[in-house]
């Protein structure tokens, strides 16, 4: 009985690709992973459109427009990851945390300069 360690695996084509799956038709595979990704992209936008309007229900103070960029933004940060479906809600609500934070001290700065603005005006 002869026994070989560490044989290379059998490679196809000319990019040397690894032949993991021989008996199946390359057709069968992507048309496979084609409609897994496309089953895939389709609950993560309903993920992040189930998001988006919890958090624009919850930070009302905030136009749902502005929220839905800022999850959006989220959405992008979170797909640079190796689970963007794990990552994704708390990063988008951290990130409209945020955001809302932002918003209240862009107010408040207005508030407190009015006055000086009218007074200047005068």
């Amino acid at each position: 009985m002869e026994t070989r360690i560490n044989q290379p695996a059998a490679r196809t084509g000319n990019r040397g690709a690894l032949n993991l799956l021989p008996s199946t038709p390359t057709t069968a595979i992507s048309k496979s992973i084609r409609r897994f990704s496309g089953e895939c992209s389709q609950k993560l936008t309903d993920l992040k459109d189930r998001v988006a309007d919890q958090l624009a229900g919850e930070f009302r103070s905030l136009s749902p427009r502005f929220v839905r960029q800022v999850v959006n933004e989220a959405d992008s940060l979170a797909a640079t990851t190796a689970f963007p479906a794990l990552l994704f809600p708390a990063l988008a609500e951290e990130r409209v945390r945020n955001a809302s934070d932002w918003a209240a001290r862009q107010q408040l700065i207005r508030d407190q300069t009015r006055p000086l603005v009218l007074a200047l005006a005068a």
